[in-house]
């Protein structure tokens, strides 16, 4: 998981639509979040160029671009990119995730938009967590269940996903019994906050001859 902590009720309520990073930018802003996970950044900067050989986080290409035109990363690219992240195992993302995350794209970019949205004006209510003798902790939030299912240590599933509140998120957290569903809910409004945030530091893009996905 990414490493950086942000204090998501700070982030200004910017459009998500100014969100255009090119593609050193989104290296460095993944990997100051944490996703690079101790790789070179060469290796990190190879296995991201190979995503989008995949149509990770949005179509490849048909053909190679020019040396002219630069990618631009938006809101939408950078939460798909982030989630792929997440899912990879041992360096490698499972081609049921890929697909996975090209089939339902159209229906999880509306929750990247929710999930930060729900930072300024949550959706859900905060579910609470007391334990005798111990501070009383708040998780607040929009959370992204994707449906994954494994089987003998194989992907069996993908989605279709949904979104759950903070109680419901830690109700089936804490009720999940079957060793098949190994993967627990995403925190995504913590994801896109982090994202939003570590966006604000990095300098803008200068609109030019560029070529824009998502």
């Amino acid at each position: 998981m990414p490493k950086q902590q942000l204090k998501l009720d700070s982030l200004p309520d910017i459009a998500l639509a100014e969100v255009a990073l090119t593609h050193g930018q989104v290296i460095r802003l993944l990997t100051d979040l944490g996703f690079a996970n101790g790789v070179k950044r060469s290796t990190f900067n190879y296995y991201v160029k190979s995503l989008r050989k995949l149509g990770v986080p949005f179509d490849a290409p048909a053909e190679r671009p020019s040396a002219r035109r630069r990618i631009i990363y938006g809101f939408d690219d950078l939460m798909e990119l982030a989630l792929a992240l997440l899912l990879r195992v041992y360096g490698i993302l499972p081609d049921a995730v890929v697909v996975g995350l090209q089939k339902f794209r159209g229906e999880l970019r509306p929750i990247y938009h929710q999930a930060y949205k729900d930072i300024h004006s949550a959706h859900y209510a905060n579910a609470f967590l007391v334990m005798a003798g111990a501070k009383r902790r708040s998780f607040g939030g929009l959370y992204l269940d994707l449906n994954l299912r494994y089987s003998g240590g194989q992907l069996i599933e993908f989605g279709p996903p949904r979104t759950l509140s903070p109680f419901e998120a830690l109700c089936l957290y804490a009720q999940s019994e079957s060793p098949a569903r190994s993967y627990l809910p995403i925190n995504l409004s913590s994801i896109a906050g982090m994202i939003v945030g570590q966006c604000q530091r990095i300098p803008t893009v200068r609109r030019g001859r560029t070529r824009r996905h998502g």
